[in-house]
């Protein structure tokens, strides 16, 4: 390297600093260098997305899915066993009847009420990697721990779905044990 620079001189040099200097702005963005107010604009960018001052600490992840009111959901942390029930005496005691006292229904789910308590919003990741909203109905001897256990109306839709696990998430703000 030190002959390269003995026999090229200045021209080496010169286009060895220039090459370094291209290298760190193309992995550095200007704004982490410098403040947005130093080039005389006000908008901030946060990923590429414009953000307000209300959430310019939150990074902008694509993976984390949003409510209906576009708020960030929180992760649930851990991952939970999904399970499937329905009203029958196979899955139940065959009442249609949730420990709140409702009537069983689509978008209720069972969970251990020490981990998500009755009535709380939770949204579940599913094997398609669609975002679905349920509501803590019920428990269940059964349901200890990050298990959930999703209401569907036919035994046979119960067994189709089948087991898996995922992630879950609640809305900011949801107070969770």
């Amino acid at each position: 390297m030190l002959y390269y620079f003995k026999n090229h001189g200045a021209l080496a040099i010169a286009l060895s600093l220039i090459c370094v200097i291209l290298f760190f702005m193309a992995i550095v963005p200007a704004d982490a260098v410098l403040s947005s107010g130093t080039f005389g604009y006000s908008q901030k960018y946060v990923g590429g997305v414009q953000a307000s001052d209300s959430n310019m600490n939150v990074a902008y992840d694509a993976n984390i899915p949003r409510n209906a009111d576009g708020e960030m959901l929180v992760p649930v942390p851990g991952q939970f066993k999904v399970t499937h029930y329905c009203a029958c005496t196979i899955c139940t005691w065959g009442s249609g009847i949730t420990a709140s006292g409702k009537s069983v229904a689509e978008g209720m789910i069972a969970s251990d009420w020490r981990v998500l308590p009755k009535g709380t919003k939770v949204y579940v990741r599913t094997r398609s990697g669609d975002i679905q909203e349920f509501i803590v109905e019920d428990t269940g001897g059964a349901i200890k721990g990050n298990k959930i256990d999703i209401y569907v109306p036919s035994h046979t839709r119960a067994l189709q779905l089948g087991v898996y696990y995922t992630e879950l998430f609640v809305d900011p703000g949801t107070v969770l044990p």
